[in-house]
């Protein structure tokens, strides 16, 4: 029988066929109950009878109680939707101990708009322990290659979002290593070590070029044209989140300008996407399953194989192990799970496997550090 997660995040799946009802535009209101032995037990079990039903919307997040357990949340869902707001209707412990919680909650189906929400994207953000991002730019605007136009931007756009920022200060500092951008475009696992160096957890990797042209029909001024390519990197397990290529143009009457605010406009339309693309994957990881990496030191053969065990069959929530790597007394595995960090950490940190206990020695928005400890 599976461990049983005893501070679980409120994870709650909400939907019924009979229960939903129109709201104004794309909007929706739906109710649901769920059943258990605790109060946790009976939103886990309103996200599986859901899921049985194959529709739903998701909740996911730290939730805002107050007055009498009437919670308001904006927060993220599955199906390219998320829900709104919602509130608890009632929740009782009947007299054989099971509890029945129901909650209503308003949902829209246009996940984009969780980028516009910021409510939303707080508790996003909130949910997996605010990562810091690196923004790295290999950029030349038309004959200077010194320029940081579309680094600078992009940066502005996810810090106004409320994204955490490695300071531009540590990335000049990175850039004067004579570090080859273009090398590690083409190599995610050196990329994510780069990250990982300054204490990020996801590094914004790219290249962008600029020109300045002439044309009879803008008579002294000049069109500015950019190509901006760029990429959104998980710096634990070098998984790519987001890609793609922009362009950006402007006119103006000086050669450089018209180049600079072609690569503004060419950030920002890449900001946007990469920001809308990185929620969608993380917002089907809150609603799903996660990848969360543990570091495992002080391991043997013997040991990290009762500790994969462990995991696989005890652990409620876990989906998947995979070792990732064994040398020298450190494994590396990656465990797809569908709680939070505190759930699976809570579980891990001082978990007694009889020869030897685990601790958890460090964490970060995507898994944890643990060593395993011989007993005296």
């Amino acid at each position: 029988m599976k461990y049983f997660i005893k501070y679980q995040l409120w994870f709650v799946l909400l939907f019924s066929l009979l229960s939903v009802t129109p709201a104004i535009g794309q909007n929706q209101t739906i109710v649901v109950e769920g059943v258990g032995t605790t109060y946790d037990a009976a939103l886990s079990d309103a996200k599986r009878n859901a899921v049985e039903r194959g529709i739903g919307v998701i909740i996911a997040s730290e939730t805002l109680v107050k007055n009498a357990r009437v919670a308001e949340d904006r927060i993220l869902s599955k199906a390219n939707g998320f829900v709104k707001t919602y509130r608890e209707l009632s929740s009782n412990q009947g007299p054989d101990g099971l509890w029945t919680v129901k909650i209503s909650a308003v949902v829209t189906e246009i996940l984009d708009e969780v980028v516009k929400d910021q409510a939303a994207l707080d508790l996003l953000l909130a949910w997996l322990r605010h990562p810091r991002f690196m923004v790295m730019i290999d950029e030349q605007n038309v004959d200077d290659p010194t320029t940081t136009i579309a680094e600078t931007e992009i940066g502005r756009i996810m810090g106004e979002k409320g994204f955490k920022i490695v300071s531009p200060t540590q990335t000049r500092a990175l850039k004067e290593r004579n570090v080859n951008l273009a090398e590690i475009q083409g190599d995610p696992l050196l990329a994510g070590a780069l990250a990982a160096e300054f204490g990020a957890e996801y590094i914004v990797l790219g290249n962008a070029r600029s020109v300045a042209l002439t044309n009879p029909l803008l008579g002294s001024r000049f069109s500015g044209q950019a190509n901006l390519t760029a990429q959104v990197i998980r710096a634990d397990n070098a998984e790519i989140l987001a890609q793609e290529t922009f362009h950006g143009k402007a006119t103006h009457v000086d050669p450089i300008t018209a180049g600079m605010y072609a690569l503004k406009n060419a950030a920002a339309d890449l900001s946007n996407y990469l920001l809308s693309e990185t929620v969608r994957r993380w917002s089907l990881e809150q609603s799903n399953v996660r990848t969360l990496t543990l570091r495992i030191s002080g391991v043997t053969y013997r040991s990290r194989k009762q500790i994969i065990e462990f995991l696989r069959n005890e652990v409620e929530g876990v989906r998947t192990v995979d070792q990732r790597g064994f040398a020298a007394g450190l494994v590396t595995l990656a465990v797809q799970f569908t709680g939070s960090n505190e759930d699976l950490g809570t579980i891990l940190d001082g978990r007694d496997f009889g020869a030897f206990v685990l601790y958890v020695t460090g964490e970060t928005p995507n898994g944890f550090d643990l060593t395993a400890k011989k007993k005296e």
